[in-house]
C-alpha cells in the first residue's frame, strides 16, 4: 500500500501551482508567491536553490495569476496579474516577457500537446496565440479580441487541423464567450482563421474537448451537460444530447466540478455531494464513488475540487474538509462486469486519503503518479490565506521483528499486533501526533519517527501501546535492536538509549555526504551513504562494531548518477544486502540489486522480463539465503488473470554469492486477501491483509508458502529439508538435492517438492518424486509428456495431474500452446476463459470450442446457451434441430425454423416432418417458404390436384424433378400425351422415347431421340428404319455415331439432303473408305464441293487439290488448312510442292492472302510478298515485311509503298524509310527524300523542309559506293547550296533587304532549270515582288512582274492575285488577260507530315537495322 505525504511550503503563496511535464527532467514545482514572485520546488517541499527560493520576481509588483509548464521541455509560462507573459527557460535560468499584448489579468494559459503553440486570454477578452523561437523566447503570432463587456469564460484545446490545400498543421482552441446571460462558442487557430460553432442558452462553466469521439462537452451554470457533434472536420457544429446533473441550483450549482476520469468516462461532483458521480458515454452506464472520512466511513463532507490523470488513471476529490482522496482505476478489473453499476465502481481502487491545511481549490498531478500539489485555503492563516502542499507517494512502513507487526495505516497512524498470540487480541490502533517518516520494532519496542520528532512505545504484557519516551531528532534515517536506537548522522551513526540520549557514535569510514538509510535485521545493522557505499555493523554486543563493508553497490558511475535507493534491506548474516531503486525517468527500476561482500559483487535480476515491477523487499529472519521480493504487474494478460484487479506477488529467490540471484516461484497474496508483504519466516508469509484505519480483526495473516502447503505446521527438520532440497534444486546440485530428502518417508512431502519440481521445471527429479508418492497418473504424465517438444508445455501437462492449475495455465500461455490452455479452461469448466483464449489466440479451434461448449450446456439442461452456442459453432440449424426434437420441445422447435427462414434445409425437413404427421396444409407452406417445388408437386399430385401440380411446374421454369414426378403421374394414370409433355421438360428423354414407341407416336419420337442420347437414338432409328421411315433413321443413325450405317441406307435410298447433312458434320480422323464412298458418290451427281470436302477428310489431299483444280472448286481458309499435309507427315520438299500447289491455286482464284499464306509456309517469302502485294493491305505488308527480314522483301515493300499516298500518312513515310534502310538500298533511299524535296517545294513552297530532305538524300547518296550515286550527289549538293542562299535571302528580306535582293538577282542569274537547280525561278521574282510591294514600291515590283512574263513564269502560281492587281492599278497599268488570282499558299500539309517520317528517324532507323 501507499500514501501521500504532504509538505507544506513554508512561504505566504498565490493562487496558482504547477508541476513540470517534461519527460527527462527531474521534476520541478512553480508556486506562485506573494506578491509578485515565482519559486521553485523539489519533489520533497524543498527550495530548489537553497540560495534563492524566488527565482522569477515581477519588478512591476503584480502578482502571478497563471502558469503552464511546457510539455516536452524544462519552459514555463507565467500569467501576471498585469496582463504580462513570461517565459523562464529553467536550464539557462533566463526571463523573457512580452507585457505588449494583453494588458489586463490574465484568466487561461494553456499549452498544445505538442508544445508548439501557447494559447492565452485575459479579461478583457482577447485570446492570444505564441510560440516559441530557438532561444525559447516567446513570440506572438496572432490574437482575437471581442467586443467590450464580453469575456472568454471558458477555453479547451482542440485537435490539429489539417488544410488540405497546402498540408500545414494548424493549432485549434475551442473557446467560450459569455454575452449577457449566455455562451457564444467558438474556434480559432492559428492561420487568422476564427468561427461561431453554437450558441448556448446559458453561461457556460466548464468546455471539455471529447478527443475520442470528436465532440465537445459543455457544462451551463444550471448543471446542464450539452454535448456537441460534427461529421468531420470543417463540417458545422449541431447537438447530439444534452442532460441535468442531479447536482442542485443556484450558487451549489456554480460549485459543479467536472473532469475526464477515464476513457469515455467523466467525473461529477458538487458543493452538496461528497460522492463522485461517473458517466461513461460509450456504455452509458453511471455509478459512484464513495469518498471515506478518518473514520473509514462514508464522508459528509462536500467535494470541492476533481482532478484526473488520464495517463496513470488516477482521480483526486478534494472535500471540504481538507481530506484527499485518491482512486487508482484498472481498465480490466471488472471486465466480466461491464454493465453493472455496482461493479464498475470496483475497477476503481480507493487508496488512502491525506490531509491539506483546508478546502483545495486547486490539485494538478506530476510528472508522474507520485507526485501531485494542492493549493488550498488555509483557515490558520499560518503564511497567508492561501497555502500550498507537496505530496508524495511513497510506500506505508510495516516492519515484523520478535513476533510484533506493525503496520502504517495513515500518515499518522500506526497498527501493532502481536501474531501467534494465545490471547488473539486485536490489533492496537496507535495515533501520533507526527507525520510519519519511519517505524521499527525490537522485542516489544516500537519506534517512531518524523521530520523532527521520535517517539518510544513499549508493548505491554496485555498488548496495550504505552509511550517510553519521546525526543526531538534531526535524522531521517533511523533503527532499533533491543534497547539501543541507531540514527543516521554526517558522517556517522549515532547510537542513543530509547530517551534519545546519545551513548556510542560509530563513524562511517569514506563517506561522501553520511548515512542516509538503515536497516536492523536480528544482529545487524545496514548503512548506506549518499555515494552508495554500503555499510554493515553488528550490534549484537554493548557496542555496535563493523561487521562489512564498506561496498561500493554500482560499480557503473553512471548507474550511481542515475539511481536512487528506495529501499534497504539486510539478511539474517549480514553478508547480503538487497536494495531497489528509483529513477528520474521510473518510480521503480524493475531491477533487484544484491550486494554480496564475500565476493565484493552487486547481484541482479530484472523482474522486466516477467513483466513485473518490484515493490517491497524481505530476507527471511533465519535463513541467510531466501529473498521475498513483493512485486506488481506491469501489463495485465488477460490469459493468464482472472478478476484479480491487480496481480500481487511475491517472488521467493534464493541468494548466494556462487550462483546469484535464482528465481524459484512467484506467489499471490491476492488469493488471501492480503494487500502487501510484509516479511517472510520460512514456512511462512508474513502479509498485510487490509488497508483498514480501523482496529477490526487481525491487519496481518500467516500464509504458508507453496513448497510448504500442509507442511507448515511440521517439524523443523522437515521444513529445513525442503529448503535445501529447492535450494540444490535450484542450484542444479542434484546430489545434495537428492541426499537433502533421502530421510524423507512422508507421501506429502514428497508431493511438495514435486511441486518444487514442476516451480524449477525439473521433470526428471519429478518423475522420482511422484513414484514416492505413488501418484500413478502423475508419473504416466511425466511419460507421455516426452513426446512434446515445448518443455513449457511438458511441465504444464505435469502440473495438471498435481493440481497445480493456475501454473499449468501460466506455463501454457508462456509456451503459446493456447490450444492446450484451452483445453484445460474447458476440463476444469471455465468456458468463457477458453473462449477468451480461443478468441485471441486459438481461433482455428474456436468453433470447435463453441461445439463442445454447446454439449455440455445441453447435458446441463441449458437449452439457450447451447442454442446460442451452437450457433456461434456454425452447427446451429443441424444440432438445435436435433436437440430441440430429441428434447420434445416441438414448440421451440417450430419457432427456431420460423426463425431461420432462410435456411431451405431445415424448412423441407420440418415439412416432411408435418407432411409424415398427416399435417399437409402445414407442409405446404414450409415447401412454399423453402421453395421446394418437388415437394409441392408431390403433395399436389398426392391430394390429385393436378391442375396446381401443372402451376407449380410452369412457375418453377426449370425444375426436371418435379416435371419428372408429374410425367410420371401422368403415365400411371394413363395420359400419354401429358407424360410425354412433362418427360420433355424434365430432360428425361429416354422415357420420352420409350412411350412414344410404345404408342406409335413417330413425330414426338423423333424430336425427343435427337435430344436424347446417342444409344437411345440408334434404338429409335431401328425402330424407324423397321417402319420404313428411312431419312429419319438415316439422320438417327449418324446423330447417334453410326456414319457407315447412316451412308449405306442413304446410298440406298438416294437421300442426297441426309447424307450431304453427314458430309458438312465429317471430320479427318474418320474411317477413309468410308469417306472415298461418299466423294465418290457426290461426284457421280455433280456435288464437286463436298467431293472435295470428303477426299480431304480422306487424307488423300493430292487427289482433293487435283478435283478442285479440275472442277474449279473455291478454296477458302478451312479447305485450305484441311489440305495442308501436318508436319512430318510425309518429307519436307513434298509438302512444301504441296503447299506451293495449294497457294498456286488460291493465286489463280485471287486469294491473294491465302496464297501469301501458304508461299510463306513454304519457305517462298518472295512469292508470298508478291501475293500480298496483290492483295493490297498495307498493315499486313507492312507486317510481314518486319517479320521476314529479307532485303528483297523489303524493297519490294518500300517500292510498294512510295505508291501510296505516303506525303500525307506519316506512318507510311517511316516504314518507307525504314524499310530502305535495313535493305541497304541507300540510292533508293536517296531518291525518295529527293521524292520529298520536290513535293515540299512543287506544293508546298516549303524550302526550309526541302532543304532537310536535301541533306538527307546527301547523307545516304554518300553512304553508297555506285558511280551514279557519287555523280547524283554532285548535283544534289549543288542543288543544296542555291538552296540554302534562296533560304538565307527569304530569311533577310525584312533584316537586310539591300543584301537579300542582292543574292536574288544573283540566284537568277545562275538558275537556268528549275528541275536542276531545285529553286523554282518563280519563287525568287515572288519574294522580292512582295518586298519591293510592302515597301510600297509598285514601279519596282512591276519591273519584276515583267522581267517573270519575259522568262516565261507564269505569274499566278507565285504572286498573289490580288498583290498583281494593285501593282498595276498603281502604275496605272492594265490588268493581262492571262493574270488569275493564285491559290493561297497552304500551312499545313505533306511537308508537315514528311518533316515527321524522316527529320527525327535517323537514330531509331540506325538501331532497327
Amino acid at each position: 500500500m501507499e500514501i501521500y505525504y504532504c509538505n507544506q511550503i513554508k512561504r505566504k503563496t498565490g493562487v496558482t501551482a504547477a508541476w513540470s511535464q517534461a519527460p527527462g527532467y527531474a521534476p520541478q514545482l512553480a508556486v506562485s508567491l506573494a506578491p509578485n514572485a515565482v519559486g521553485f520546488y523539489t519533489e520533497e517541499g524543498r527550495p530548489w536553490d537553497p540560495n534563492k527560493e524566488a527565482l522569477v520576481v515581477n519588478v512591476r509588483s503584480t502578482e502571478c495569476a497563471k502558469m503552464a509548464w511546457h510539455p516536452l521541455l524544462p519552459l514555463l509560462a507565467i500569467g501576471w496579474k498585469d496582463g504580462a507573459i513570461s517565459f523562464w527557460n529553467v536550464e539557462e535560468r533566463r526571463l523573457e516577457e512580452d507585457s505588449k499584448t494583453h494588458r489586463r489579468p490574465i484568466t487561461h494559459m494553456m499549452w498544445s500537446a505538442n508544445g508548439e503553440r501557447l494559447i492565452t486570454t485575459d479579461e478583457n477578452g482577447k485570446l492570444a496565440m505564441w510560440k516559441t523561437d530557438r532561444h525559447l523566447r516567446p513570440l506572438h503570432v496572432n490574437s482575437y479580441e471581442e467586443a467590450p463587456g464580453n469575456t472568454i469564460s471558458v477555453a479547451t484545446m482542440g485537435p490539429a487541423s489539417v488544410n488540405e490545400a497546402t498540408g500545414t498543421t494548424s493549432c485549434v482552441v475551442f473557446y467560450g464567450v459569455n454575452v449577457q446571460d449566455t455562451t457564444v462558442l467558438k474556434w480559432a487557430n492559428d492561420q487568422g482563421q476564427q468561427g461561431v460553432m453554437e450558441e448556448m442558452p446559458e453561461c457556460a462553466t466548464d468546455l471539455i474537448y471529447y478527443a475520442a469521439k470528436d465532440q465537445l462537452l459543455v457544462v451551463g451554470v444550471s448543471c446542464t451537460l450539452y454535448l456537441l457533434g460534427r461529421v468531420d472536420q470543417g463540417s458545422p457544429w449541431y447537438p447530439v444530447t444534452e442532460m441535468r446533473f442531479s447536482s442542485g441550483t443556484g450558487d451549489t450549482a456554480l460549485k459543479l466540478q467536472v473532469c475526464w476520469a477515464a476513457e469515455h468516462t467523466l467525473a461529477t461532483a458538487s458543493g452538496r455531494d461528497s460522492v463522485v458521480r461517473m458517466y461513461n458515454f460509450e456504455t452509458e452506464d453511471n455509478y459512484v464513488l464513495q469518498v471515506e472520512s478518518a473514520e473509514g466511513t462514508p464522508s459528509q463532507s462536500p467535494i470541492v475540487c476533481l482532478k484526473s490523470d488520464l495517463r496513470y488513471g488516477m482521480l483526486a476529490a478534494g472535500t471540504a474538509d481538507g481530506r484527499v482522496s485518491v482512486f487508482d482505476h484498472h481498465a480490466h478489473g471488472v471486465h466480466d462486469h461491464v454493465g453493472h453499476a455496482a461493479e464498475l465502481s470496483k475497477s476503481w481502487d480507493a487508496q488512502p486519503a491525506f490531509l491539506v491545511e483546508g478546502p483545495p481549490r486547486l490539485m494538478q498531478w506530476g510528472p508522474n503518479s507520485r507526485l501531485m500539489c494542492v493549493v488550498c485555503e488555509d483557515p490558520k492563516n499560518t503564511y497567508g490565506p492561501t497555502a500550498v502542499s507537496v505530496c508524495r507517494k511513497t510506500l506505508l512502513h510495516q516492519c515484523y521483528r520478535d513476533g510484533y507487526v506493525v503496520i502504517q495505516s495513515g500518515v499518522d497512524q500506526v497498527l501493532v499486533e502481536q501474531l501467534d498470540s494465545a490471547h488473539g487480541r486485536p490489533p492496537e490502533k496507535l495515533t501520533l501526533g507526527l507525520q510519519l517518516q519511519g517505524l521499527d520494532i525490537s522485542n516489544g519496542s516500537l519506534l517512531v519517527y518524523g521530520d523532527k520528532t521520535a517517539c518510544v512505545f513499549e508493548v505491554s504484557a496485555s498488548g496495550t501501546l504505552n509511550q517510553a519516551s519521546s525526543f526531538e531528532t534531526p535524522s531521517r534515517a533511523m533503527a532499533i535492536s533491543n534497547d539501543s536506537i541507531f540514527r543516521a548522522a554526517d558522517n556517522i551513526i549515532e547510537v542513543c538509549n530509547t530517551t534519545g540520549v546519545v551513548k556510542q557514535s560509530v563513524p562511517v569510514p569514506n563517506a561522501v555526504g553520511g548515512p542516509v538509510m538503515l536497516n536492523c535485521n536480528g544482529d545487524y545493522l545496514a548503512a548506506i551513504t549518499e555515494d552508495h557505499k554500503v555499510h554493515v555493523f553488528k550490534v549484537a554486543g554493548r557496542e555496535a562494531k563493523p561487521h562489512m563493508g564498506p561496498g561500493l553497490l554500482f560499480k557503473n558511475p553512471a548507474d550511481s548518477a542515475a539511481l536512487k535507493v528506495d529501499m534497504l534491506r539486510v539478511n539474517s548474516s549480514g553478508n547480503m544486502v538487497a536494495v531497489l531503486c528509483s529513477s528520474k525517468e521510473r518510480s521503480r527500476e524493475p531491477c533487484l540489486y544484491v550486494l554480496c561482500f564475500e565476493n565484493n559483487e552487486t547481484l541482479t535480476y530484472d523482474f522486466s522480463k516477467d513483466d513485473r515491477v518490484p515493490q517491497t523487499i524481505a530476507w527471511d529472519l533465519i535463513e541467510n539465503k531466501v529473498l521475498g521480493v513483493q512485486t506488481l504487474s506491469v501489463q495485465r494478460n488477460e490469459d493468464l488473470l482472472a478478476d484479480d484487479q491487480v496481480a500481487n506477488e511475491v517472488a521467493l529467490v534464493f541468494v548466494s554469492p556462487e550462483h546469484g540471484v535464482l528465481m524459484q516461484e512467484y506467489q499471490s497474496i491476492d488469493a488471501a486477501g492480503a494487500k502487501s508483504f510484509i516479511a517472510i519466516q520460512a514456512p511462512h508469509l508474513i502479509l498485510n491483509k487490509s488497508s483498514q484505519r480501523q482496529a477490526q480483526g487481525p491487519c496481518a495473516i500467516k500464509v504458508p508458502m507453496q513448497g510448504f502447503a500442509g507442511m507448515q505446521d511440521g517439524d523443523d527438520d522437515v521444513k529445513s529439508a525442503l529448503l535445501d532440497f529447492s535450494y540444490f534444486l535450484a542450484t542444479n546440485n542434484m546430489d545434495e538435492a537428492f541426499r537433502s530428502i533421502k530421510s524423507i518417508k512422508k507421501p506429502a512431502v514428497w508431493e511438495n517438492m514435486a511441486h518444487l519440481c514442476i516451480k524449477n521445471k525439473r521433470l526428471d527429479v519429478a518423475e522420482h518424486c511422484l513414484g514416492n508418492m505413488e501418484h500413478v497418473r502423475g508419473a504416466q504424465a511425466v511419460r507421455e509428456a516426452k513426446s512434446i517438444d515445448d518443455l513449457d508445455a511438458r511441465v504444464a501437462t505435469v502440473a495438471v495431474h498435481l493440481g497445480m492449475m493456475d501454473d499449468a495455465r501460466k506455463l501454457y500461455a508462456a509456451s503459446e500452446r493456447y490450444d492446450l490452455l484451452c483445453r484445460l479452461y474447458q476440463a476444469c469448466g471455465q468456458w468463457d476463459r477458453a473462449l477468451e483464449v480461443a478468441e485471441k489466440h486459438d481461433r482455428i479451434h474456436l468453433k470447435t470450442i463453441h461445439y463442445t461448449h454447446a454439449q455440455f450446456l445441453e447435458k446441463t439442461g441449458d437449452f439457450e446457451g447451447a442454442k446460442m452456442a451452437y450457433t456461434k459453432s456454425g452447427c446451429g440449424p443441424v444440432e438445435i434441430t436435433r436437440m430441440l426434437f430429441q428434447a420434445g420441445r416441438f414448440t421451440d422447435l417450430e419457432q427456431y425454423i420460423a426463425s431461420q427462414g432462410d435456411n431451405k434445409q431445415l424448412t423441407t425437413w420440418w415439412g416432411r416432418y408435418c407432411e409424415s404427421h398427416g399435417d399437409v396444409k402445414q407442409a405446404l407452406d414450409c415447401y412454399h417458404r423453402a421453395k421446394d417445388v418437388l415437394s409441392i408437386v408431390r403433395v399436389h399430385c398426392y391430394t390429385r390436384n393436378f391442375e396446381e401440380a401443372e402451376e407449380q411446374v410452369a412457375a418453377a421454369g426449370a425444375d426436371p424433378a418435379a416435371a419428372f414426378h408429374l410425367a410420371r403421374q401422368y403415365e400411371a394414370q394413363n395420359r400419354i400425351a401429358e407424360a410425354i409433355q412433362y418427360y420433355t421438360k424434365a430432360k428425361r428423354y429416354s422415357h420420352g422415347v420409350r412411350l412414344a414407341k410404345a404408342y406409335e407416336l413417330d413425330e414426338e419420337l423423333m424430336n425427343l431421340a435427337l435430344k436424347s442420347t446417342p444409344s437411345v437414338m440408334i434404338n429409335a432409328a431401328e425402330y424407324l428404319d423397321e417402319k420404313g421411315a428411312h431419312e429419319k433413321a438415316a439422320t438417327l443413325y449418324m446423330k447417334g455415331g453410326k456414319l457407315s450405317k447412316a451412308v449405306d441406307m442413304c446410298f440406298a435410298a438416294q437421300l442426297f439432303d441426309v447424307l450431304g447433312q453427314i458430309a458438312d458434320d465429317l471430320s479427318a480422323g474418320g474411317d477413309p473408305v468410308l469417306y472415298m464412298r461418299c466423294a465418290e458418290f457426290f461426284m457421280s451427281n455433280g456435288h464437286y464441293d463436298k467431293a472435295v470436302k470428303m477426299t480431304v477428310a480422306a487424307g488423300r489431299h493430292t487427289q482433293a487439290l487435283e478435283l478442285a483444280v479440275q472442277h474449279e472448286v473455291p478454296i477458302d481458309d478451312e479447305m485450305a488448312e484441311a489440305m495442308t499435309p501436318p508436319k512430318g507427315s510425309m518429307p519436307d520438299p513434298d509438302r512444301n510442292t504441296v503447299l506451293q500447289q495449294i497457294a498456286k491455286v488460291a493465286k489463280r482464284q485471287g486469294a491473294w492472302q491465302l496464297a501469301a499464306k501458304k508461299f510463306t509456309q513454304a519457305g517462298e517469302k518472295i512469292k508470298a510478298m508478291k501475293a500480298l502485294l496483290r492483295s493490297g493491305d498495307r498493315e499486313k505488308i507492312v507486317f510481314f515485311t518486319g517479320v521476314s527480314r529479307n532485303k528483297e522483301v523489303y524493297l519490294m515493300a518500300a517500292n510498294y509503298l512510295q505508291t501510296l499516298d505516303w506525303h500525307t500518312n506519316p506512318d507510311i513515310m517511316k516504314n518507307i524509310i525504314t524499310f530502305y534502310t535495313k535493305a541497304g538500298a541507300m540510292d533508293s533511299l536517296a531518291l525518295f527524300y529527293e521524292s520529298c524535296a520536290q513535293i515540299e517545294v512543287d506544293e508546298f513552297r516549303n524550302y526550309e523542309q526541302a532543304l532537310q530532305a536535301l541533306n538527307e538524300a546527301l547523307k545516304y547518296l554518300k553512304k553508297s559506293n555506285s558511280e551514279e550515286a557519287q555523280l547524283k550527289a554532285t548535283q544534289i549538293q549543288s542543288q543544296i547550296e542555291i538552296m540554302e542562299s534562296f533560304v538565307a535571302a527569304k530569311s533577310m528580306i525584312i533584316s537586310q533587304p539591300q543584301q537579300a535582293l542582292q543574292m536574288c538577282e544573283q540566284l537568277l542569274l545562275s538558275i537556268v532549270d528549275d528541275s536542276q537547280s531545285g529553286v523554282r525561278v518563280g519563287d525568287v521574282f515572288a519574294i522580292m515582288v512582295e518586298y519591293w510591294y510592302q515597301q510600297e514600291n509598285a514601279v519596282e515590283a512591276y519591273k519584276l512582274l515583267e522581267q517573270m512574263r519575259a522568262r516565261g513564269v507564269d505569274v499566278a502560281p507565285y504572286v498573289d492575285g490580288r498583290m498583281v492587281e494593285d501593282i498595276h492599278a498603281m502604275v496605272g497599268m492594265p490588268m493581262p488577260t492571262e493574270v488569275a488570282g493564285a491559290p493561297d499558299s497552304p500551312q499545313f500539309g505533306a511537308a508537315q507530315a514528311a518533316q515527321e517520317g524522316y527529320v527525327d528517324d535517323e537514330e531509331e532507323i540506325e538501331e532497327e537495322v
